[in-house]
């Protein structure tokens, strides 16, 4: 019933784009409202509506944007959503009389469904795997959030995620299942895949790039930039904490880049006082006037992780970072007796 409806409802907005074309009983074509499309080329259409299961899903070709057919007659007919709302969840799924305006708006309010990206077809969400999935028990004995699920996935096959980008099919060579990171911008387009083996595989993390030259940032798609932003290196670490950013590699040399209000952020790079590169970072982030979190001698852990798993809560660790944030001088004298390097 639910497809039905989709495709009553697809129909009723099909004017409301710059072409439309059915191709077969369940594929639409069009011109992407979102991003427009090719402005060179008027004839090109690189949006498609098709069906998986018993839903209509949107995915456009050009821009990447990919979204439940509801979630894209919302941003083109509020009007119409709300009718469409009434349809889809009345009970049964049969239609009903729309009622009072004020049942419209309960309804209209009500938490959507998940809907997972059209990238993520290639691999499934940890907020649909069962409990004892391996996935799922992996990230728990890692003691991550249970919201953290529906950021990460899980990869059967290491080899079907090549299709994402086919220059990795010569190099990745193994079978074995992977929990899959996505790295999304901010305009919702998957830009690389952070593969985290979970069976004491030699090599622990696969990074494949999407986008070759969008950087390695992850948590663009959820941070609010008008708050204070936490940047890390670990995407995982990143969960732990609130409005986080995570650089991975070269990334940290990006930060300027991102237009971030330099005062709003505070970096916290790993534990790791022996470690040259760490080192180096920091000094550098110091010298730009970045607020930089120093950690005590009492952590012991490198990684916000390892420090969760040695018995820290999340909580405890947030208020560990804000009392042990410097900045300019400050943050010069506490780096200078934190490092345990020679002069860097």
């Amino acid at each position: 019933m639910s497809l039905y409806i989709d495709v009553k409802f697809l129909t009723q907005i099909s004017h409301r784009f710059e072409r439309f074309e059915k191709k077969n009983d369940y594929l639409w074509n069009v011109r992407c409202p979102i991003c427009g499309d090719s402005q060179k080329n008027k004839r090109k259409m690189r949006g498609y509506f098709f069906r998986k299961d018993n839903d209509l899903m949107y995915k456009c070709h050009n821009c990447g944007h990919g979204a439940h057919f509801g979630t894209m007659l919302k941003s083109l007919d509020g009007i119409l959503y709300k009718e469409y709302v009434l349809e889809r969840y009345a009970e049964g799924g049969h239609r009903k009389k729309h009622g009072t305006e004020k049942a419209v708006k309960e309804i209209v309010k009500a938490p959507e469904p998940f809907y997972k990206p059209i990238w993520a077809n290639l691999m499934d969400s940890l907020y649909e795997l069962p409990a004892d999935h391996e996935a799922v028990e992996y990230v728990n004995t890692r003691g991550l959030p249970k919201d953290s699920h529906k950021r990460l996935y899980y990869v059967q096959n290491i080899q079907d995620i090549v299709q994402l980008n086919y220059k990795y099919k010569e190099t990745i060579k193994t079978t074995e299942p992977r929990l899959a990171i996505p790295f999304v911008n901010e305009a919702g387009q998957l830009t690389a895949l952070s593969l985290r083996g979970m069976r004491d595989e030699a090599l622990r993390y696969v990074l494949l790039k999407v986008k070759e030259d969008a950087p390695t940032v992850y948590g663009l798609d959820s941070v609010d930039k008008t708050r204070p932003v936490t940047v890390v290196e670990g995407p995982l670490d990143s969960l732990f904490l609130d409005n986080a950013l995570a650089c991975a590699g070269t990334s940290f040399n990006k930060i300027e880049e991102l237009g971030l209000d330099k005062e709003l952020v505070t970096i916290v790079f790993d534990n790791q006082p022996k470690n040259r590169d760490v080192c180096r970072l920091m000094n550098k982030y110091i010298k730009l006037g970045y607020n930089i979190c120093i950690w005590p001698d009492k952590i012991e852990g490198k990684d916000i992780n390892d420090m969760v798993l040695s018995g820290i809560s999340a909580d405890e660790i947030k208020q560990v970072i804000k009392k042990h944030t410097y900045k300019g001088l400050r943050a010069e004298m506490k780096f200078t007796t934190w490092k345990k390097i020679g002069d860097i």
